[in-house]
């Protein structure tokens, strides 16, 4: 199971507009992580999003959002709700195509759901 959870990850994130893409256990865990910038880049980002996420994931869960969203400088972070534990969090350079990043997201959280059997 994790490696094709890994496998549909490693997919979503070769997108070059996708700095990085995250599976939440909805404690904050992450299950798994691949990032797609030097990780010089993304460590402050990384630092914030880990003192933030229990909070977005009990916000997102406990007022059943369809996703919550945020931009932080030039990146824009999505949260999406796979089931009812896991989230799958998206972070995008802010010239990525948000449509394009909305219908891979929205077969990406299909394809999860299907693994973990939602």
């Amino acid at each position: 199971m994790i490696s094709d959870i890994s496998r549909i990850l490693s997919d979503l994130s070769a997108d070059p507009g996708i700095s990085m893409v995250v599976l939440y256990r909805i404690d904050g865990v992450p299950i798994s992580l691949k990032v797609n910038a030097p990780i010089q880049e993304l460590t402050s980002f990384l630092y914030w999003l880990e003192k933030q996420i229990k909070e977005m994931l009990h916000q997102i869960f406990y007022r059943n959002l369809d996703e919550a969203s945020f931009k932080l400088r030039d990146k824009q972070i999505r949260m999406y709700p796979v089931s009812r534990t896991l989230v799958l969090g998206v972070m995008a350079n802010e010239e990525a195509s948000t449509y394009k990043l909305e219908i891979d997201v929205k077969t990406v959280c299909k394809q999860l759901r299907s693994i973990v059997n939602y």
